[in-house]
């Protein structure tokens, strides 16, 4: 079985090894190393990246044999050979800090609300921890992410343990798997004890930040979403970028923004407003600019049009004005669905007009006798579309 270096050193990055296996791994390559610093994925937490010798490392896998097998798209040697790994700085800071984060966090919704984490998701760009709990409010949150940075500020020690089952009468570990043998155990401070495989910061300080970005309820436990780390000041930086522009935009400090932004959404629905109530007087002179080209087609007399400067709402009611004005039929498009209206003195029925329709061209839509429409429509296909309805009404 792998010697996996990563259990004794978190921060081992450059180690050297003999490949023990080698072979296919589906359209890609695994090798098996006697030992190794690469870090597979498991425990909800990412697997470590980069090269063995010259070859670059994908993909990190724990096999049916607890081997660690290291993916890559170029075979990395045969057995016997000696290797030189090296693992990527830049990843293995970023899954330290997260995993060490949420040890902290999650132990912070223990000891301040009695919350425990039945499972946990460290991803590429946020991680989250699911609590056992029915009810969770923004001040707990609040409260828990507050406890992580105070935490982070002390400065605590991680220390790496592996305790068998006589020092584990001693060690005030969260909760024990149900396992034999000897367990690794990370141990912060007097804070946290719990058994953990994973990679940590060797002091919480290293961590940085913890900032909770959301939570809400799945499957009736209360998920809460978190940076740490890298990903936090990646975060902030990407936030104060957008709060510098537009208070450079507005011209106010950053701590107006929100009174700015809503004084704008107010005037922009007013805005909206006044628009719609005067694109509804214009209405009956659009109808009647679009009914002067109108033609007849078959046994049918159609307009059409393209329009992209109404809603859909507003769109349907000029094809219906349209529509009893030519006495025929309606076909008007917006920029993402198709309108029909027709006249009661035309004979046509426009619901089932688009139900032949959509029948043609899998497409889903529905109306009445008088109006229908259909979603999902691509513009530069309207003129297709149009033939085909036009042909319908006919038959």
């Amino acid at each position: 079985m792998t010697d996996r270096l990563y259990y004794r050193d978190s921060g081992l990055l450059y180690f050297e090894a003999e490949i023990v296996a080698a072979g296919p791994h589906a359209d890609k390559y695994f090798t098996v190393l006697d030992r190794s610093a690469f870090y597979p994925t498991s425990g909800g937490q990412l697997f470590d990246t980069g090269n063995i010798n010259d070859i670059e490392i994908i993909d990190v896998i724990e096999d049916d044999n607890h081997d660690v097998r290291h993916i890559s798209e170029k075979p990395v040697g045969k057995v016997g050979d000696k290797v030189k790994g090296t693992v990527n700085r830049e990843r293995r800071l970023k899954n330290r800090q997260v995993h060490t984060a949420q040890h902290i966090l999650s132990q912070a919704f223990v000891k301040l609300f009695g919350c425990d984490t039945v499972s946990v998701h460290l991803g590429e760009a946020y991680a989250n921890i699911e609590l056992n709990t029915l009810s969770l409010t923004e001040e707990q949150t609040a409260a828990a992410e507050k406890l992580a940075n105070e935490i982070i500020r002390d400065n605590l020690s991680v220390d790496v343990i592996f305790a068998d089952d006589e020092l584990l009468k001693y060690l005030p570990i969260r909760k024990i798997p149900e396992r034999e043998g000897v367990l690794r155990v990370i141990k912060i401070g007097e804070f946290e004890c719990s058994a953990c495989g994973g990679t940590h910061c060797h002091r919480t300080s290293e961590v940085g930040l913890i900032k909770i970005t959301g939570f809400e309820k799945v499957r009736g436990r209360y998920s809460v979403e978190f940076l740490a780390g890298v990903l936090a000041v990646e975060d902030y930086l990407m936030r104060f970028d957008v709060t510098d522009r537009l208070s450079k935009t507005f011209t106010c400090h950053v701590t107006d923004l929100p009174d700015k932004v809503d004084k704008l959404a107010l005037e922009n629905k007013a805005f909206q407003r006044e628009v719609a109530r005067l694109q509804k007087e214009l209405l009956p002179a659009r109808a009647e600019e679009l009914a002067a080209g109108a033609k007849m087609m078959g046994k049918v007399t159609v307009c059409s049009r393209i329009i992209s400067d109404l809603d859909n709402n507003t769109a349907g009611q000029l094809a219906s004005l349209t529509a009893d004005k030519i006495n025929g039929l309606a076909i008007i498009m917006t920029t993402d669905r198709l309108l029909l209206a027709v006249s009661e003195q035309s004979g046509l029925h426009a619901g089932e007009l688009i139900k032949k329709f959509t029948a043609r061209v899998t497409l889903r839509g529905g109306g009445s006798q008088k109006a229908a429409q259909v979603g999902g429509i691509a513009p530069e296909r309207f003129d297709e579309y149009r033939e085909l309805i036009i042909k319908l009404a006919n038959e």
